[in-house]
């Protein structure tokens, strides 16, 4: 079944409205949209256009955006390192704290889920949502320490 960008709507309407990252009134003036053409494209009415998608990602700087553009492909979005500490071993401190956190939410989903001994697709994407965030970290983390070595 062709989707036609109908999910990649959906999801920036959860990110925007339901979520309220940001108003949807400042996402279309940051894609240079008028309010009516970027409701027409986050109720899944107009697709949206890569450029419109890149300008989206820069204004709505969510994981998910770009996570959903490469879920089929064997890459993985990761935020790049915009301020790095003055000291880049307090980066790598940071970034692996983080991981520890972040995969302490993968097994608290795998925990809760198997509380009536069995995982069902809602538990799935929960767990499946925590696994991606925890990557996202590692990989982060990879790139604090090839930072060290530069």
């Amino acid at each position: 079944m062709l989707d036609r960008g109908k999910s990649f709507a959906q999801l920036v309407y959860q990110v925007l409205v339901v979520e309220r990252k940001l108003t949807v009134a400042t996402a279309a003036a940051e894609i240079g949209l008028g309010y009516d053409a970027f409701h027409a494209r986050i109720s899944g009415r107009t697709l949206f256009s890569a450029d419109e998608i890149s300008k989206l990602i820069a204004a709505v700087p969510d994981a998910r955006l770009v996570a959903y553009l490469l879920r089929d492909s064997s890459f993985t979005a990761v935020e790049r390192i915009k301020d790095p500490l003055e000291n880049p071993e307090d980066s790598v401190v940071r970034a692996t704290h983080r991981i520890l956190i972040e995969t302490a939410d993968v097994l608290e989903a795998v925990d809760e889920a198997l509380q009536d001994k069995r995982i069902d697709h809602r538990d799935a994407l929960s767990i499946q949502k925590e696994i991606e965030v925890a990557e996202r970290a590692l990989v982060s983390l990879r790139e604090h320490v090839r930072n060290l070595t530069r």
